[in-house]
């Protein structure tokens, strides 16, 4: 996520600059999608799609192969929740960044037990002991020739 937070305000920032911005969601959308472009030029990342229609996206989301739910799109104004949506945003038309592994469980076998005798468990010592061992370590010649302590 960091990176694409990096991305995220880079494009903010070139809109806020270049003061883009409009009332029109459509054609901010598509400025984002511009902006993005030339912000992820040269890196790792990549556009999944080389165009969206977002008034085809507005009219028949069933039908579209980019699921966006504009709703909790914040508004420009609010700096931080803007960069978050943004962020994830950026994460969803983009390829690259952080590879996404799948769960765990899918690694490993339907079958697959194990029990507590698999794994053997040692004995703890006493806590009396730990301060022994510690006590006995400072007072040895490994750590008095490593280290010189004051006098």
């Amino acid at each position: 996520m960091p990176k694409y937070l990096a991305v995220a305000e880079k494009v903010y920032k070139n809109i806020k600059k270049d003061n883009l911005f409009s009332k029109d969601l459509t054609q901010n959308l598509n400025c984002l999608i511009s902006q993005i472009r030339k912000a992820i030029k040269g890196t790792d990342f990549k556009l999944k799609f080389n165009y969206i229609d977002f008034d085809e996206q507005f009219k028949s989301q069933s039908e579209s192969k980019f699921k966006i739910d504009l709703s909790v799109m914040p508004k420009f104004e609010n700096e931080g929740e803007y960069l978050l949506w943004l962020a994830g945003f950026i994460e969803r038309i983009t390829d690259g960044g952080k590879p996404k592994f799948p769960p765990i469980s899918q690694l490993i076998p339907q079958g697959f037990k194990i029990s507590k005798e698999v794994f053997p468990v040692t004995a703890v010592p006493p806590k009396e002991e730990h301060a022994d061992m510690i006590i006995s370590y400072f007072k040895s010649e490994d750590f008095m020739k490593t280290n010189k302590t004051p006098s």
